[in-house]
This record gives C-alpha cells, structure tokens and sequence, in this order.
C-alpha cells in the first residue's frame, strides 16, 4: 500500500500505521509544532530498540539545554538508555517549551512531514532514513550499530543531505559533538534545501513499511 502528501500537508500516523503506547496524542504534537517557526525543530530518534549510552545520552541533554534550537526527543525506556526521570535535574524547567519529550511511540511521519521540522537527529535505520529523505528533512547521522555506519556515509557524504555528529561516530560520542553538530545542521539552509530538493525528486509516496516495499517490488517482478 503507497500513500502520498502534498507540499506542506501533515500525515495523521494514525491513517497509516497502528499507534503504540505514548505518553502524548498526535494533536498535542501537532499543536506544539504549530507553535514553531518553520524549520527549526530538530527531532531526535534513534528507533524501538537502539539507544545511545547513559553518558551520551546526559551528553545530547547538556547539548539540548543549551540550544537555541526546539526539539522533539523521543525516549524508548524499554531500548536500554535513559528514561526522562533519569534526565539531569532541572533539564524539564532549564528548556521548558522548547523540549517535547515523548515516551514510547511518536508518530514519525507525522513530525517529519510537519513544516516546523528542520532537522533529523538519527541513527540512521532503513526505515527512518527513507522516511526522512522522501520529506526532506536533513540528518545529523549518529549510527549505533551495523548498516547504520553506511547509510550515514550515503547521506552525509554521498547525497549531501546532512553530517555526520562527529568524524568517527563509532567511537564515544561527547557533549561538545552534540553542541557543534546541531548548531552546525540546523543553521545550513543550504543542507535543508539540497534535501528538499532530493525530495521533491521522488513526487512525495513511498511504501508504508520496508514490508510494502518488498511486496511491491515482488509483484513488478512477477508482471515482468
């Protein structure tokens, strides 16, 4: 199953895929995108399982805290790492309404298709890394493990659609990384608009899910 959206039209998650457990409904994101200016969110994800360490994870709340930049960070607490209570003291009143934390599910489409998103902080998963290229939202690529290395390669060196959080992102990821690396992403508006640009390539479908995919590639090959 394919499903399309125009310019500037927020996807209801809801329509597509099957909501899980969350701390916050798709209208309370969506209202407090509204709130933002136009690209200047940076969303932070790193998938249901991954996670950065205990000590990269109180690097990026340090680094957050510090931003300008509004964020929307969502918390696994199942995936090993930090859950918000474990968050340095006072990070909920330091930024107040710049941070959107969600616990558990987040509707991804739904943020990354949102005008007020300028920036992906991610992992660099499959899934994730489609979805974000087919809205046009820039990476600063924090991979964790396996073929994760080699999409943040292809996007940040190949396509030119983001950067990586530091030079070699396998090793310990620090503070001072976060800080440059989110200053640097969601100041280019050069990057933000190279990834429009490579969005605007694929006329804005693609599969629901890397299962979609497959299938549909499965039954053009039995056309054939």
């Amino acid at each position: 199953m394919y499903w399309k959206s125009d310019d500037g039209t927020v996807v209801a998650e809801g329509e597509l895929r099957r909501n899980g457990q969350s701390n916050i409904t798709e209208d309370d994101v969506v209202r407090w995108l509204d709130s933002k200016a136009r690209g200047s969110v940076l969303y932070i994800s790193f998938g249901s399982t991954l996670s950065l360490t205990p000590e990269e994870s109180r690097g990026l709340a340090g680094a957050l805290a510090e931003s300008a930049w509004p964020f929307i960070w969502v918390v696994q607490p199942s995936s090993g790492g930090l859950a918000p209570r474990h968050f340095p003291d006072g990070m909920g009143d330091e930024v107040g309404d710049q941070g959107l934390i969600i616990t558990g599910w987040a509707p991804q489409l739904l943020i990354l298709s949102h005008p007020s998103t300028g920036g992906f902080l991610s992992h660099c998963g499959w899934n994730s890394t489609i979805e974000s290229i087919l809205k046009g939202v820039p990476f600063l690529a924090c991979p964790i493990r396996g073929d994760q290395y080699d999409n943040a390669r292809w996007v940040a060196e190949h396509m030119e659609i983001g950067y990586k959080v530091c030079e070699d992102p396998s090793q310990f990821v620090t503070k001072s990384d976060f800080v440059k690396g989110i200053e640097r992403l969601m100041a280019d508006e050069e990057v933000k608009k190279r990834a429009m640009e490579l969005r605007s390539r694929f006329g804005h479908s693609f599969p629901a899910s890397s299962s979609a995919a497959l299938d549909a590639l499965l039954k053009e090959i039995t056309n054939l």
